[in-house]
């Protein structure tokens, strides 16, 4: 349990709060984002703003002010990229991304529900019926699912044809309830009725069951009172648009302390599911003047035995006993200093005996353990189901220097007052908060403190375990990150490889794409010149289907087997002919439909001119294009895009690559096209071990002095905290608002090539359109969080490229986020 880094605010950190009093709410998303509240106490008003943050860029924050009640609740939506926060005035908001950019966020008025005089205890997301269950006894299958079962579980609220609909739903102190369904076209229905309370609740909380129930838990607090559990089932009637309801009782659950004499805790300060989507586990926390203890609690199935008299009277042909359902005390914590707030990650696990059991020998306690905040600023890490203490972590005491006359500073110390936890959704990363907003993360390993496990085979197998998860569930995999240490980065490459090349041609199709995206942000640790390998291929598998799509015959064709980009496609893979004009014979396509994608075009020549004039060096792994020369799969696409450029040249000549000759007499596209045919024909798994042909090498060599090679420019990682951990392994001090300095451009100088360029010394590319913008262009950029591409944020009015713009509204190439380059956050006054 490592700290990364601590961030902290520009303006005077005692002008700051975390939260509202005793308030104070913060939520981690899916998809790797941060959201909390703070206030700024101005001369005669106090000012609460709502904070959106990247964890992995923690200074590029987003700040809005919130001018309503003070925020209770924050929660996230099953994808992570929409938010809904509820106040002590009754207001529920949604907050989306603004042209889907992480770093700008916007409220969404229409879709609010405002219960006046009402303070909202707990708000949850309807569930979408997807779920995977991580299988920690089932690791050593080979097979994805059974490691990670999409166990059943109907939706919250179904549509006609049982499509499952989306919306959230909020509980009130009165035990007023109020859903809000989202509806395909934009608007929303919102519905309200009552749960059967007797006095006003001050917690409660929510959770979901297979059966598509929703489950709300409450409790005023006196430990001496039950503590009631109502189930919900909500229906949508898609005619009438009315949500219809139905509220039962469950059974209620009285603590053990209550029946204690003399018990030190006076009062119930904390409760919630143990999962949300596991109703029958609650961990009730109780607090008193000297500290608090933990409450686990189990309801079971039991048989219920009648009166002989009754008995008597039943009906002999029927065996089914009775049966009902009853709390059962599991265990408790020990004496604890007071608990501040507690964290349960989201991942769903199977927490049986069994699972237990395997997960306690092979020392894996993702989503076994939860954290916990305490009054004597520590943070203790739990099991979550025999709540014993695993870490004990005391937070630090910062040094940081403070002006106090002019020209003279003081170096001051100050302690980070721990207010808040939360847990990752993994539970391998942990953000705790200080009651002035201070942010410090903590990353956690998936082994916790167990001795001599860091970077040995037994580490890299669970990192690869969770990796596998993401890929199969969608979760963000940031997190995994921090723990890769540089010497696991090609072992576990090479466990992912295998991994999925042991399941169906199906899945691997499936997972093809965040396969390759995840090996990039593997690399990125090392400063690989593979992620830029993978990159060149995930932008090429994505022009290659835009280009086929333009492929359209004269005539309307009845099968596959005749369609031309599909015939194309088939030869690119077989066909070792190298005269490309002999390839253009076999593709037949309409010149009407043909539309001009030229930078394109001339980027994707660019390319493979670069690999070419890098043969000859083709044995310097440490060069970009270094794993395409032994890539059979994407030689052929380029062979096939070849052939296209060609086909559109002869029916346009605008469609041409542009190429600085220096003989006139070459026909630069068919002698590439030649060479790339050798070079595909050479790669296999027989000469990876030999040399490349030497006629190869030798033309190569000679076609610098034929053509000018325009230099690659490899699209830089961006910057992280994951590059700023690769030049310090201490932990590091941001501020929020201030974007550190971004070591990769020195490691860029450091590393000339030959062809090779170095990143943004020609001014601003648009990595996706493949245009110069300039040193210091005047359009809105974006970045992808993720492997850092750089794009215009407005689409293109050229209409030629709509089909290209519109693939990468929402995301990127790479399946990150956007995020908005010079947004500057709200600043604190």
């Amino acid at each position: 349990m490592d700290p990364v880094y601590e961030i902290d605010w520009q303006a005077d950190v005692n002008q700051i709060t975390l939260g509202h009093g005793d308030i104070v709410e913060c939520a981690w998303s899916a998809s790797n984002f941060f959201a909390f509240t703070t206030e700024k106490n101005n001369p005669g008003s106090v000012t609460q703003y709502l904070h959106i943050l990247n964890p992995n860029q923690p200074w590029g924050v987003f700040s809005t002010k919130y001018n309503d009640g003070a925020i209770t609740c924050l929660q996230w939506d099953h994808t992570g990229t929409r938010l809904v926060s509820g106040d002590n005035h009754g207001l529920c908001c949604l907050w989306t991304m603004s042209n889907s950019l992480c770093n700008v966020w916007t409220h969404q008025n229409k879709h609010n529900i405002f219960l006046e005089g009402e303070e909202i205890l707990s708000l949850g997301w309807i569930h979408n019926g997807a779920r995977f269950l991580f299988h920690i006894d089932k690791m050593e299958s080979s097979n994805l699912g059974e490691k990670f079962d999409r166990a059943k579980f109907w939706p919250t609220v179904m549509q006609h044809g049982g499509k499952a609909m989306e919306g959230f739903i909020v509980v009130t102190g009165s035990g007023l309830a109020a859903v809000r369904l989202l509806l395909v076209d934009g608007e929303s229905v919102e519905s309200q009725f009552r749960l059967n309370v007797m006095c006003h609740q001050q917690i409660a909380d929510i959770a979901f069951t297979s059966q598509g129930k929703v489950v709300v838990m409450t409790t005023d607090s006196e430990i001496q009172h039950f503590i009631q559990f109502h189930e919900i089932y909500l229906t949508y009637n898609t005619q009438d648009h009315l949500i219809s309801h139905e509220v039962s009782a469950l059974p209620s659950l009285q603590l053990r302390c209550a029946s204690e004499e003399h018990s030190p805790y006076t009062y119930i300060s904390h409760a919630h599911f143990v999962s949300r989507e596991n109703q029958d586990h609650v961990l009730i926390c109780v607090s008193g003047p000297t500290g608090s203890k933990f409450e686990s609690w189990l309801i079971r199935k039991e048989s219920v035995q009648l009166h002989r008299i009754f008995q008597q009277n039943t009906n002999p042909v029927s065996t089914t006993p009775d049966v009902s359902k009853c709390w059962h005390y599991v265990t408790n914590s020990t004496h604890l200093p007071r608990v501040l707030n507690f964290s349960i990650p989201t991942l769903p696990i199977d927490a049986s005996s069994s699972e237990s059991k395997v997960s306690q020998e092979s020392k894996f306690f993702c989503g076994f353990c939860f954290a916990v905040a305490l009054a004597d600023n520590t943070i203790q890490i739990l099991h979550r189901l025999f709540l014993q203490v695993l870490v004990t972590q005391h937070l630090p005491v910062t040094s940081h220097s403070q002006e106090t006359t002019p020209g003279k500073a003081m170096k001051m110390t100050r302690q980070f007052g721990v207010r808040h936890v939360s847990f990752s959704t993994l539970s391998c990363a942990m953000i705790a908060a200080d009651k002035h907003g201070r942010l410090l993360l903590y990353r956690i390993p998936p082994w916790l403190t167990t001795p001599n496990r860091t970077n040995t085979m037994q580490s890299l197998k669970q990192l690869l375990q969770l990796m596998l998860y993401c890929l199969v569930s969608g979760k963000e995999w940031w997190e995994i990150l921090l723990h890769v240490h540089p010497n696991l980065v090609e072992p576990l490459v090479k466990q992912l490889t295998v991994e999925c090349g042991n399941q169906t041609s199906a899945v691997q199709q499936v997972l093809e794409l965040r396969l390759q995206a995840l090996k990039i942000s593997i690399y990125h640790i090392t400063a690989s010149p593979v992620a830029t390998d993978l990159h060149l291929k995930m932008l090429f598998q994505a022009i290659s289907l835009v280009f086929r799509s333009l492929v359209r015959p004269h005539q309307q064709v009845g099968g596959e087997e005749i369609d031309p980009a599909t015939k194309l496609q088939n030869i690119s893979r077989t066909s070792t002919e190298t005269n490309i004009d002999q390839l253009v014979q076999n593709v037949d396509t309409d010149p009407q439909t043909l539309q001009s994608m030229q930078q394109l075009i001339q980027w994707v020549a660019d390319v493979a001119l670069y690999l070419l004039a890098s043969v000859p060096l083709y044995k310097q792994a440490n060069r970009p294009g270094y794993s395409l020369y032994w890539d059979r799969d994407w030689l052929s696409l380029l062979r096939e895009m070849l052939v296209l450029i060609r086909v559109w040249g002869l029916l346009k000549s605008a469609c041409s690559p542009v190429f600085n000759v220096l003989d006139s007499r070459m026909d630069v596209l068919s002698h590439v096209f030649k060479l790339v045919t050798q070079l595909w024909m050479a790669s296999n798994d027989d000469h990876r071990m030999t040399d490349l042909p030497t006629t190869l090498i030798n033309e190569c060599s000679a076609l610098p002095f034929h053509i000018i090679i325009p230099p690659l420019e490899p699209t830089p990682p961006p910057n992280s905290v994951l590059s700023q951990m690769r030049n310090s392994n201490g932990t590091r001090r941001f501020t929020f608002g201030e974007t550190p300095q971004d070591s990769y451009v020195m490691l860029s100088r450091q590393h000339m090539m030959d062809h090779v360029a170095v990143a943004g010394s020609s001014g601003k590319v648009d990595s996706l359109r493949r245009i110069f913008l300039g040193k210091s262009p005047n359009q809105e950029l974006k970045e992808c969080i993720r492997c850092g591409v750089t794009t215009t944020c407005n689409n293109l009015l050229r209409s030629t490229l709509k089909v290209w713009d519109q693939r990468f509204v929402s995301s990127c190439v790479c399946g990150g986020h956007w995020k908005k380059l010079n947004s500057h956050p709200v600043p604190l006054h």
